[in-house]
């Protein structure tokens, strides 16, 4: 009787939180009526397909595109890459992996383009979750690490993005069986959360509920499973209430109360599979029921459970799919390997650039300066070597590269090219020494003979008195 009416109370309070979700897409859809700019319109589908992707991924999937089409009409390329980005969610929702990490790829390259950070950021979260469903933890954990640095260079100490990257990173370190990193990364998730009111707080109460189950804290890790349902349910999060109410009958089982086990273990398939046959947990769902069944011997529902498990499993980890991921997942590394070269260059460039201005202005300085000094032979010689020098060394640090290729890094060929290039600087420097020499010594009796002007002028002015 108390399960029945547990139950019945968990209903009525999904049952109300799904009626305040619909109130707030309702709200969307008619600001979007109301709404006649383009860029804002834009928004607001994207808003609204946001709100719809985990419940109906195929509905959050049109909004995205009708986003996407506009977007991509008035050249509004944030607009473009937030709609891609709800495409690809919505893929990770319905299970198709390889097509979620494509768009996100080309997500992230919009991003890149106008420099947004932000958006960069959460591209980077969702790739980290989609490796991780697929059993990738170390890449998964890559990703988020890579989405929290960004999100920490906007300028906020906290924010919701953040509070994201420590449960993802979190998730990610329990898939790699390291439970401490694991349950400290969900605290700072949860704490981050509670200081923003979000209802988002569910998440990493079930992280922590999976930390203290894998570390044998049952009765923690029971609270922790219940606290965060009634959250994942607010935030229409079936997935991952299923993800919980598998975790609380798994625990059940494992305590010798089959009747509690086999009740969370159906409303975990039914939940989940509310959002899609084809998902990960309708597939961890149905795998314990075909356990259980079987071990009861009821031989209709033992082979009801394996179809449904059967069928999610091989529409999730089939070996086209796998394939494609690691074909993205290979493009998406020489890419960012091309960029990285790209800004290695980019950073070379700017170093030859102040190589040059410092020699100039090095020459200009000298040369005005000179106009006052009077400057020894000896120096000048001495200046135009290291001239000479200063100018030879930048030619071959400018060259190097391209003369590298051209003689396929040949230590003699470079050598006798460098030597013609030397051979043509030293008939010049002869030259430029001469006038330089010339110049400065006209410049040098100049200052000369203006000091004897005024020493003369000073004698004679002063016989006169």
């Amino acid at each position: 009787m108390k399960k029945t009416i547990l139950l019945l109370l968990a209903v009525l309070f999904i049952i109300g939180e799904s009626r305040a979700q619909n109130r707030v897409r309702d709200s969307l859809k008619n600001l979007l009526k109301s709404e006649k700019r383009d860029t804002a319109q834009v928004n607001l589908l994207c808003d609204l397909a946001f709100g719809y992707v985990v419940e109906k991924p195929d509905t959050a999937m049109k909004l995205a595109w009708d986003a996407w089409k506009l977007a991509n009409r008035i050249h509004f390329v944030k607009g473009e890459a937030w709609s891609l980005n709800d495409v690809g969610s919505a893929y990770r929702i319905s299970g198709n992996y390889a097509q979620a990490i494509q768009y996100f790829l080309q997500t992230q390259k919009l991003y890149e383009s106008i420099g947004n950070r932000s958006g960069i950021a959460a591209v980077a979260n969702n790739l980290g979750i989609t490796y991780r469903y697929l059993g990738q933890y170390k890449q998964a954990l890559a990703y988020a690490q890579k989405s929290k640095k960004l999100y920490a260079t906007t300028g906020h100490t906290i924010t919701g993005g953040i509070a994201v990257c420590f449960t993802n990173i979190g998730n990610d370190y329990f898939g790699l069986n390291q439970y401490d990193s694991a349950r400290v990364n969900a605290q700072q998730g949860y704490e981050a959360f509670k200081k923003l009111h979000s209802i988002r707080v569910g998440e990493p109460l079930l992280l922590l509920g999976k930390v203290y189950a894998q570390t044998g804290e049952t009765k923690l890790a029971l609270e922790y499973y219940r606290l965060s349902v009634p959250y994942l349910m607010q935030r229409g999060n079936s997935a991952l209430a299923g993800e919980a109410l598998l975790g609380m009958a798994k625990l059940f089982e494992s305590g010798h109360i089959p009747d509690s086990a086999l009740v969370y273990a159906k409303k975990s398939f039914y939940i989940s599979r509310s959002i899609g046959k084809y998902n990960r947990q309708v597939a961890d769902a149905a795998n314990f029921l075909v356990a259980f069944y079987d071990k009861k011997k009821i031989a209709d529902s033992t082979i009801f459970y394996f179809k449904a498990a059967t069928m999610a499993k091989d529409s999730l980890y089939s070996q086209q799919q796998f394939s494609q991921i690691q074909s993205l997942s290979f493009d998406e590394q020489l890419r960012q390997i091309e960029l990285a070269n790209i800004e290695e260059e980019r950073q070379h460039n700017l170093q030859f650039a102040g190589l040059a201005v410092a020699i100039l202005t090095f020459l200009i300085l000298f040369f005005a300066l000179s106009r006052t000094i009077i400057v020894k032979e000896n120096f000048i010689k001495y200046f135009n070597v290291v001239v000479l020098l200063a100018v030879f060394e930048f030619i071959n640090l400018l060259i190097h590269p391209y003369l590298a290729r051209l003689t396929n890094d040949s230590p003699p060929l470079m050598l006798l090219i460098l030597i013609g290039i030397g051979a043509l600087l030293v008939p010049l420097h002869h030259k430029l020494e001469h006038w330089i020499a010339h110049v400065l010594t006209e410049k040098n009796k100049q200052i000369r003979l203006a000091a004897a002007k005024k020493t003369i002028e000073h004698l004679e002015g002063g016989k006169n008195e």
